[in-house]
């Protein structure tokens, strides 16, 4: 819900989506944050929205949150997206002055940084996860929801949290397996590197 929240709000944005589409300029999800203050229950009615909080370099900022019927706080995530043109396959700089895109302020949360250390200690390797076209979005990556439930799976069976960290490196393709490998530290953190058929983190 989240992340089909920050496309909807995308769409609004009618001079940026021209502009992207113009400059044939995409988004890619770089990092996200997600802090899950109570989990909505099955049924329950909720509301999704994000704020453009800024624009650094070839970084987009949004604050996204998910509240219940009565205003409550359920989630709120920090998410950064890399622009990418896609005519020279790399990252972008992009001037925010030429599509005049308006900035909110952003809710207050305690951002950890993007970067996610690997422990050095040996982890637990998981069942790997063979990727399909059905697995991938419209730009051929595999999607967000995809990474977090191959994740999720490796997880302890009785893991409860309330903050889920992702940062991308690598895309996968389809015809590739995803291997997780799971590792437990010291302070009740679980760290899931997903590694492609290389061996290489994604």
């Amino acid at each position: 819900d989240l992340m089909d929240c920050c496309q909807f709000q995308e769409y609004q944005e009618k001079k940026f989506c021209d502009y992207l589409r113009t400059n044939e300029i995409a988004i890619f999800l770089f990092s996200i944050q997600i802090d899950i203050l109570r989990w909505p229950e099955f049924r329950e009615n909720v509301t999704t929205a994000v704020k453009i909080y800024g624009c650094k370099s070839i970084y987009g900022l949004r604050r996204l949150t998910m509240r219940d019927e009565r205003g409550a706080l359920c989630m709120i995530a920090n998410a950064t997206g890399a622009f990418f043109d896609l005519r020279q396959g790399k990252a972008l700089k992009i001037d925010p002055s030429e599509f005049g895109i308006r900035y909110d302020e952003a809710e207050p949360m305690e951002c950890l940084p993007r970067k996610i250390p690997i422990p050095p200690e040996s982890g637990e390797k998981g069942s790997p996860f063979p990727v399909t076209p059905s697995s991938l979005d419209p730009n051929g990556h595999l999607t967000s929801a995809m990474y977090f439930a191959i994740a999720g799976d490796a997880l302890p069976p009785d893991c409860r949290f309330n903050r889920v960290r992702m940062e991308f490196k690598k895309q996968i393709k389809s015809g590739h397996a995803v291997q997780p490998v799971r590792y437990d530290t010291a302070d009740s953190r679980h760290v899931v590197d997903l590694l492609d058929d290389e061996g290489t983190s994604c």
